[in-house]
């Protein structure tokens, strides 16, 4: 082949990646009960078992079908938006007759978001020592990558960070795209140690436009959870954790610091990059 000519099938780079629910569900479908995606969250979250979750599962599966008679078909962010709208709409038109909770379903809601992420992402939760589930799809994926290439996810698990093998290209230290605090305990630690992390910068970034499981909110920036992949009771009771994340509702506040910030540089790496690929994501 002549030397001025590329290979047609060569990245261009800057390389952006979108990633999607369905690109989580590809790389890990072949490893027992798969991520979900929205059609199908409910169904997903009826066959997990352990940690407090069957029951947890109950309680929400049992508020869907009160409120539409049945389970199935039901989307995530269709409910989450019924009931954001009605715990909103509760607080200045309440009614006399028998008021129902939905700030209550809607944060019972929201930890079984987290619990499904969990659940279907790790061998075992509850493990002295998590073993995440292996996605070789994404890691192929990620040894394309190069320096000031960039990678965009609505994801809340770590499916992404946990695919890298080695803290060359990316660590969680500096490769969000903000300032993080946490960094030498639990999970945080744990993945530079197993990378070889020797205080190297990271090369692209990982813009995650809806928070993550490992995130807590911190001031000018974002807490790495040491345990993001909890999930337990106390004294017999579902334990609820918190974390940083743009629920599926209509009311994602893409304005408000940190997202600002993830949603801007996202904004400008698409405007000035060469080659966009998008994966699991249904444009």
């Amino acid at each position: 082949m002549p030397s001025g000519k590329r290979k047609a099938n060569a990245l261009q780079h800057p390389v952006v990646i979108i990633f999607g629910a369905g690109a989580s569900r590809g790389g890990l479908q072949d490893h027992g009960v798969p991520p979900p995606v929205d059609k199908d969250f409910f169904d997903i979250a009826n066959q997990l078992v352990g940690h407090g979750t069957p029951k947890l599962a109950k309680k929400v599966l049992t508020d869907v079908w009160q409120l539409y008679d049945r389970t199935n078909a039901v989307g995530l962010e269709t409910y989450y938006r019924d009931l954001e709208t009605r715990a909103t709409i509760g607080e200045f038109a309440k009614t006399a007759n028998q008021p129902k909770d939905w700030r209550r379903r809607q944060k019972e809601l929201e930890e079984l978001i987290r619990r499904v992420y969990v659940h279907t992402t790790v061998e075992d939760a509850k493990a002295v020592k998590v073993q995440p589930r292996e996605s070789e799809i994404h890691r192929g994926i990620l040894r394309q990558l190069k320096n000031k290439d960039t990678i965009i996810t609505f994801n809340y698990d770590l499916v992404i960070e946990e695919s890298f093998t080695s803290a060359k290209l990316w660590n969680p230290v500096d490769g969000y795209g903000i300032q993080t605090s946490g960094k030498t305990k639990g999970w945080t630690k744990r993945w530079l140690d197993e990378r070889h992390y020797g205080n190297n910068r990271s090369q692209i970034l990982l813009l995650k436009l809806h928070g993550s499981l490992n995130w807590e909110a911190y001031p000018n920036g974002i807490r790495l959870k040491p345990k993001p992949y909890l999930v337990s009771t106390r004294n017999g009771k579902t334990r609820f954790e918190k974390i940083s994340v743009l629920a599926p509702g209509w009311n994602k506040r893409i304005d408000k610091n940190p997202y600002r910030r993830f949603w801007r540089a996202a904004r400008l790496q698409l405007e000035k990059c060469r080659t966009l690929i998008i994966l699991g994501y249904s444009l």
